[in-house]
């Protein structure tokens, strides 16, 4: 399933290397967002075999895909991103046969690289930035020496740009979080599934190339996508952490405090884009509390094992811009997620 909306930069290159896929049951489908780049026109042209299921407007990533699954009968659901390239025509082989190795895999990710270097990694899966400073993918700008290959290699989370999912479960967890629009819904619900006592999986040798954020346009953080990350992880910590919820939410406030005070003076937009994060989730507090409750009653995973994938023994990305401040941050926030981590 690609989920597109104006994709028509990306689409031709994807949908070509998707069709020398060598697993012979397997169908493409086109799930468009609302696209008026006459892209929807050029793949029914073009790629006769590719099913399209078009939604009359943009519903973002979470809920595009929530609605398109509803219309799939399929054991698995593969997502991919328009702006990637499959490296590898045995790539759903590869992550078949990891899917396989335990009734608990629910979800496997794909070893994504550099479009315009397939020697630099992109994503091999998520982790958390200490702190509960958000999410990062694993591997980003190093170089591919085989270090995510060992066997018991797991991120915590797949990454939604290509990466493969049992639909039973899918459906089951109630598919992505539709209020997300875009941006930490897989972490979420890969999150969700830990919670439940299932796994993700990787497949190094699925490779897919991936233009990062070719889909939506900017690679640099913009106010928009500052917005939507930081609005969706408090969301997220408020569903789905245990006993660790005090001690998330008060490092979430500190340091949205901190990005506040240094985005005032240097980026007053993104300051902004912060604060309407939190009074987002102010306003829709009930029904986050609501999902709360019913996560937590089903969960059969306890909060030091989800931890301790969720900050693996890893090099740990940090973000790029303003280094003094990231500075003063770890700072602040190390003894209390060491002391925290140690429990």
């Amino acid at each position: 399933m690609i989920l597109s909306c104006n994709s028509m930069r990306w689409l031709p290159n994807c949908l070509r290397s998707l069709a020398l896929t060598d697993h012979s049951n397997i169908e493409i489908y086109l799930v468009d967002n609302g696209s008026v780049d006459g892209s929807v026109d050029y793949v029914a042209r073009n790629f006769p075999s590719v099913r399209i299921i078009r939604h009359e407007r943009n519903l973002g990533f979470a809920e595009g895909y929530n609605r398109a699954t509803e219309k799939v009968d399929a054991e698995y659901l593969l997502f991919v991103n328009s702006d990637t390239e499959i490296l590898d025509p045995g790539w759903v082989r590869h992550l078949l046969t990891v899917a396989n190795l335990d009734s608990n895999v629910a979800a496997v990710a794909c070893k994504m690289v550099s479009m315009g270097d397939h020697v630099i990694l992109d994503s091999v899966g998520g982790m958390g930035i200490p702190f509960w400073r958000g999410f990062t993918d694993i591997g980003r700008g190093e170089t591919d020496r085989g270090q995510y290959d060992r066997d018991r290699f797991e991120p915590f989370s797949f990454c939604g740009g290509a990466a493969l999912i049992r639909r039973d479960l899918f459906m089951k967890m109630e598919g992505f979080d539709r209020r997300f629009f875009m941006y930490v819904e897989d972490v979420d619900l890969s999150w969700r599934l830990r919670l439940q006592g299932y796994r993700v999986g990787f497949a190094p040798c699925a490779r897919v190339a991936h233009y990062f954020s070719g889909s939506t346009g900017s690679k640099a953080v913009d106010p928009g996508k500052l917005h939507f990350c930081h609005r969706n992880l408090l969301r997220a910590i408020v569903k789905n952490c245990g006993s660790s919820l005090g001690w998330a939410l008060t490092n979430y406030f500190l340091f949205s405090v901190a990005l506040v005070a240094g985005f005032s003076l240097l980026e007053p937009m993104k300051a902004v884009a912060v604060m309407k994060a939190i009074c987002w989730n102010l306003l829709n507090l009930r029904d986050s509390y609501g999902l709360r409750v019913k996560i937590q009653n089903q969960r059969r995973t306890g909060e030091r094992e989800i931890l301790s994938w969720m900050y693996p023994r890893l090099e740990r990305q940090q973000p790029a811009e303003h280094p003094a401040l990231r500075r003063i941050l770890d700072i602040l926030f190390e003894r209390s997620q060491l002391s925290h981590l140690g429990k």
